[in-house]
């Protein structure tokens, strides 16, 4: 864990411990941050789960994403084929978990993994293409690269899914994509980074909206 990721972890711990629930918080680091990927663009994304809590409000840097969520809600998310809480007990870094509680669950993941549904994603990249196609059409370049950022990964995930293979953190996608979908691979390689105009995004526009109609 690097220093800016230690830093961003322990204005997390310290908002958990200012509102008295420390002892009750399980605290992950996911995302890039956690498969020790992050670049320029990227956000230091913790995971916090509290038992039944209502949503606590932290004051974290302006770099750290803060998800919150119950140890029931997540569990659930799981059994319903959400990528997002099978990813984070396969690749996620502890942090914090007073009563071991994460252990347990990462055990019961390896010996009995849950499959995520693919075609979830495929409704999230829509809605992100929509989004995106907005900012476009009003000439909000910046907008619409991370709209599509957003929307590319999500049609990557499920690529990746449908295919066997369960997806990384956004910035080793385009690697995992480059034997199965090398023009998809390219393009969010590019959106990554941030490596686009107005016409590169029309194009990938048009890329995209094919990719999903192969999903469909």
């Amino acid at each position: 864990m690097n220093a800016t990721v230690e830093i961003g972890a322990k204005s997390v711990l310290d908002a958990l411990s200012r509102v008295g629930i420390s002892d009750l918080a399980t605290v992950v680091l996911v995302g890039s941050g956690a498969r020790d990927t992050m670049n320029g663009r990227s956000d230091i994304d913790i995971l916090v789960l509290h038992d039944d809590h209502p949503q606590i409000r932290l004051d974290s840097p302006g770099d750290v994403h803060v998800q919150q969520d119950s140890r029931s809600r997540f569990l659930r998310r799981l059994e319903d084929g959400d990528d997002y809480p099978g990813w984070a007990l396969r690749f996620g870094v502890l942090i914090h978990d007073p009563g071991g509680w994460w252990a347990e669950h990462v055990a019961a993941e390896l010996n009995a993994p849950h499959w995520p549904d693919w075609r979830a994603k495929v409704g999230y990249a829509k809605k992100r293409m929509r989004m995106a196609s907005e900012m476009l059409h009003v000439g909000d370049v910046d907008a619409a690269c991370e709209e599509f950022m957003f929307a590319a990964s999500h049609v990557a995930r499920a690529t990746l899914l449908k295919n066997g293979l369960f997806p990384l953190s956004r910035p080793e996608l385009p690697t995992q994509l480059e034997t199965i979908e090398p023009s998809l691979a390219k393009l969010l390689d590019r959106l990554i980074s941030g490596d686009v105009d107005a016409t590169s995004l029309c194009s990938g526009e048009s890329l995209l909206n094919r990719q999903i109609k192969q999903l469909q």
